[in-house]
């Protein structure tokens, strides 16, 4: 089940861990999905991305994001054809304001911050250029524990593009 039946409507759990502060300096492990899993950025063809417009201003987007955001240390990345991974580090030894359990506004320099800003941007260009587009709400997210997980999210994100066909993002459109 999607979540528990509260005044008969489903609530959905976070997906985020509760008690950590995604501001804080540490390795995250990111995907965005793109809309019902629609192939927006671009078809795989014998292992390697082909990126359509909207997948070329994604990745362009991605690579200006460092500029944007200082704390920002990109390691790798990958666009499918519906989905994008990330994997970077928040470099960010001076953030000390989080408060857990309050209610405060989106915490500059965080994960939910640069994801917000590389999906708005992917967003507004479609708009200007009257491409059809939409994200799936939200992203999902791994906070990277060791050095050995560390290597294989690298590895997987490396070798996207060749296993597309048995990914669980995979759709024969």
């Amino acid at each position: 089940m999607a979540g528990e039946l509260y005044r008969e409507k489903y609530r959905v759990h976070p997906h985020r861990r509760q008690g950590w502060d995604y501001a804080t300096t540490g390795w995250y492990f990111i995907t965005v999905n793109c809309y019902a899993g629609e192939m927006y950025f671009g078809r795989v063809e014998q292992g390697k991305m082909i990126l359509s417009e909207l997948g070329y201003a994604a990745a362009t987007a991605w690579r200006a994001m460092e500029r944007v955001y200082p704390v920002l240390v990109i390691d790798a990345w990958v666009i499918m054809p519906n989905h994008v991974h990330f994997l970077f580090a928040i470099n960010n030894p001076e953030h000390r304001q989080y408060l857990p359990n309050a209610f405060q506004r989106m915490v500059p320099n965080s994960v939910s911050s640069i994801m917000n800003h590389f999906k708005g941007r992917i967003t507004k260009y479609a708009k200007r250029e009257s491409i059809s587009f939409a994200w799936q709400p939200k992203f999902y997210d791994r906070i990277v524990r060791s050095r050995e997980e560390f290597h294989n999210i690298r590895q997987y994100i490396i070798d996207n593009p060749q296993k597309w066909e048995s990914d669980r993002f995979y759709t024969k459109k």
